[in-house]
């Protein structure tokens, strides 16, 4: 049985304690036997070792029974290679995941009936929205989540690099929020309250950029290749399951007449008249109370990672009432060291605050930040364009040239001409957007979870990078071609066939490679250039800032060119703009290989800044 801490308890001192300190900051540097320190040769003792588990485990709390039994742990298993099994604070990561996971699948189990949403409503020319209407409205409906975003994630990360907020409660106010929002849209009835409700959900929610923060906080270097893939991975598992929740849940008065219906009882009577008044709440109303219930467990469940944030903050909810009703041990809460020499005299604590509030701020804005952050926008302008664009060309009607067709209107005397002037899209409904967007969440995570680990090895992580953009400018160039795939039906039934669906398959498992490996490689390109830890969730929330101003200039502009390609008979115009947007970025990767590179032989021989994050290039 483990006692509660006494008073002269080394643990209940905490970092005041200076012979602690000075074991600690003495163990933290000198990792073998009998390294010299300083002009000091350091022989490590249980009591440095003790007091090092103690008090400079930076991530996770320990039991001491544990950390004494890990001090006498092998090299070997020290030295273990980095992987899966391997990986420290698994509930941790898979508390982040579950939140990541969440988000996304409410945001693609939207994508799945947004278009159907927006045919529902009433315009003033009556219930027949034109094709670049839906167009137009669905990228509206993407910007104004980004809008916010542009100005409110730089706020959100140094939100979460602050001692009196940190990081975790940042991602509770936006896992809340965007829950509020779901619930909000499920009661819309105008495209102008689907607008608010989305706009709500992008101020209050500065998640990703946090996230990425506190994975690598709690990763760090030697993990951070696998421990980058969770975002991601959250993605493509949230862009298989949303689509099903959408699938299955909107319109269920249309899609299970015999159950919702009048055939199904009096309560499958009572169900219908509410679900035929809003047809799209069911979806959301389970996406809102999923996205409730794991704020919930992030509250009871997630530590805080930042060093130096209130105690009361960082511990979880759940072990904050266990301390409040004496029912947990004060040794579970460690703090982490701060990196430089200690002193053995005893420090007061308030000269502690004056010096951590004298001292100056790392300079963030290098070339290579710089560099990094055109990449980035670049790289999300047309990943962040795709789905919409996507979505609406699949749900396009398909050309028929002998049935006037006026939801798809063409230039007279219209005569389709390859390999360029072609028109029209898949007509695809609900059911069938599912299947597409669970494709391309399957074959995404399939990818991140199994090669990108080994392909980062092997290529390093900027030349992965830059391959990977060379892919995206195939699959958009290739994407329009899909509306003249023979078809097994006849417009204007949606398209199908073998064929087509190979295509579909193939096209978007391109797409999904190359985002797979480039963004996590992106994220990981971007915590290299902040200067410290303690900027993290600032450098973040600055590239979730930029990314934002890409979410609201990439589909308004995909839209523009649709709606261009559309009255001139070129569906292609949009995807091939595209095309050479993602060229561009390409580009940029190689600017930034070759930043890296000079920087790389620049410091080559000189001491590495203990502090300075690093990644393998």
């Amino acid at each position: 049985m483990d006692a509660p801490c006494q008073d002269n308890c080394p643990r209940s001192r905490g970092t005041g304690n200076p012979w602690a300190k000075h074991f600690a900051d003495v163990e933290m540097r000198s990792q073998t036997d009998g390294r010299s320190i300083d002009g000091l040769q350091v022989e490590k003792s249980h009591d440095a070792i003790f007091y090092s588990a103690a008090l400079a485990s930076p991530f996770r709390t320990e039991q001491l029974d544990k950390d004494q039994d890990d001090a006498h742990a092998s090299p070997a298993k020290e030295a273990a290679p980095a992987s899966w099994a391997t990986m420290p604070n698994k509930d941790q990561l898979a508390l982040i995941f579950l939140a990541r996971l969440c988000e996304t699948a409410t945001n693609s189990s939207f994508q799945t009936y947004v278009v159907s949403q927006l045919r529902s409503f009433e315009t003033p020319h009556g219930n027949n929205s034109s094709v670049f209407t839906l167009a137009f409205q669905l990228s509206v409906l993407n910007a104004v989540v980004a809008g916010p975003q542009l100005f409110t994630s730089i706020l959100w990360g140094r939100l979460a690099d602050s001692r009196h907020m940190g990081r975790k409660y940042v991602i509770l106010v936006g896992l809340i929020g965007t829950g509020i929002g779901s619930l909000g849209l499920g009661a819309s009835k105008s495209f102008a309250a689907m607008v608010f409700w989305r706009f709500v959900a992008g101020f209050i929610n500065g998640n990703q950029g946090v996230m990425r923060a506190m994975i690598r906080d709690i990763s760090g270097d030697r993990f951070e290749s696998r421990a980058v893939l969770l975002m991601p991975a959250a993605f493509n598992v949230g862009s298989i399951v949303g689509p099903v929740i959408g699938g299955l849940l909107a319109d269920p008065a249309g899609s299970f007449p015999t159950v919702f219906g009048s055939g199904g009882g009096q309560h499958g009577r009572g169900a219908a008249r509410w679900l035929s008044n809003w047809p799209f709440a069911l979806p959301n109303v389970v996406n809102g109370m999923c996205l409730i219930l794991c704020a919930a467990l992030v509250s009871f469940g997630l530590e805080e990672t930042l060093d130096g944030v209130n105690a009361r903050l960082a511990l979880p909810f759940a072990d904050g009432l266990k301390r409040i009703f004496g029912l947990k041990r004060c040794a579970q809460q460690y703090e982490r060291l701060a990196d430089k020499d200690l002193e053995l005299e005893e420090q007061p604590e308030h000269a502690e605050k004056r010096a951590d509030s004298r001292a100056p701020s790392p300079r963030i804005w290098t070339l290579r930040l710089v560099a990094t952050l055109v990449a980035r926008w670049l790289m999300t302008v047309h990943v962040s364009a795709y789905p919409s664009l996507l979505l609406v060309f699949i749900a396009t009607p398909r050309y028929n040239p002998a049935v006037a067709n006026n939801k798809l209107v063409v230039p007279k005397d219209y005569q389709p001409k390859a390999p360029f002037a072609f028109t029209g899209g898949l007509s695809f409904r609900p059911g069938d957007i599912a299947v597409a967007l669970t494709i391309r969440g399957a074959a995404g995570l399939l990818l991140q979870l199994i090669f990108f680990p080994l392909l980062k090895n092997h290529f390093g992580l900027i030349r992965l990078y830059q391959y990977s953009l060379l892919l995206f400018p195939i699959a958009y160039f290739a994407t329009p071609y899909m509306s003249i795939v023979p078809s097994s039906s006849l417009p204007p039934m949606p398209a199908t066939g073998s064929l087509l669906w190979i295509i579909i398959g193939a096209l978007l498992t391109i797409q999904t490679v190359a985002r797979s490996f480039a963004l996590p490689s992106s994220t990981m390109l971007l915590n290299a250039a902040s200067p410290n830890k303690s900027t993290l969730g600032t450098i973040n929330g600055i590239g979730q800032s930029v990314s934002a101003a890409a979410r609201v200039f990439g589909p308004l502009l995909t839209a523009w060119l649709f709606d261009i390609g559309l009255k001139h008979g070129v569906i292609g115009i949009s995807w091939w703009a595209l095309a050479v947007i993602a060229a561009f970025a390409g580009l940029a990767g190689h600017w930034l290989k070759s930043l890296s590179r000079k920087e790389t032989e620049k410091t080559q021989g000189s001491t590495q800044n203990p502090r300075r994050l690093s990644v393998s290039i």
